[in-house]
């Protein structure tokens, strides 16, 4: 069975949502959070002049298995820079926000080392902007803009790589067996506790 997973909700969906989403084929509808979010990213995109919403997709299945393909999208791409930009909004925040964060950009960070392209997304497409195709260099930098003051540098971990597909896996075999159970003993070990578990390493710039 083909499966599409995106990077973004393996962070964070716990295993049980993900599972639920898939058995009810359910598409969640951005929130206006969410909306107002992508309308701030691409502020920043402008004032940058840089390209923005950059696809990467890495196959998780072996040669004789139906594909199971894990998407990322990276918001800000200049030179061999590569950025996630989140939102904060009132100036405050709770630290979990800052740690999904960073383990969302850990994420991408470990991602791109193993793509070699990047291209357009088709939902950029279908907004009018026309196909194209980013190199990813071996040299990149990933860092995470967090709000208006702060900017960390984010490093790639193959265990949090790791991790993720492991759960995207986990989701994709619970499927014909409607196995909640299994998923729910993923999320009692690892929900929330990721940043904690893996210390990703980033730091202030």
């Amino acid at each position: 069975m083909r499966m599409n997973f995106s990077a973004a909700e393996l962070v964070k969906c716990s295993a049980s949502q993900l599972l639920y989403k898939e058995l009810k084929k359910l598409q969640w509808s951005a929130t206006p959070r969410q909306l107002r979010g992508n309308d701030y990213s691409e502020e920043i995109v402008k004032k940058e002049e840089a390209s923005a919403e950059r696809r990467g997709i890495l196959n998780l299945s072996s040669p004789d298995e139906e594909p199971t393909l894990l998407f990322f999208c990276i918001d800000l791409v200049k030179d061999n820079k590569f950025v996630e930009i989140k939102m904060v909004e009132g100036g405050t925040y709770e630290q979990w926000y800052l740690q999904s964060s960073i383990m969302q950009s850990t994420l991408y960070a470990s991602l791109l080392g193993k793509v070699e392209t990047l291209d357009t997304p088709k939902f950029r497409k279908k907004e009018g902007f026309k196909q194209e195709i980013t190199l990813v260099p071996k040299n990149f930098e990933f860092q995470l803009w967090f709000g208006e003051r702060e900017k960390f540098k984010v490093y790639p971990n193959q265990d949090v790589m790791l991790h993720y597909i492991e759960k995207a896996l986990l989701v994709r075999d619970c499927i014909e067996s409607i196995d909640y159970d299994s998923c729910r003993k993923f999320d009692a070990e690892f929900k929330h506790k990721e940043f904690s578990i893996y210390r990703p390493k980033f730091k202030k710039i």
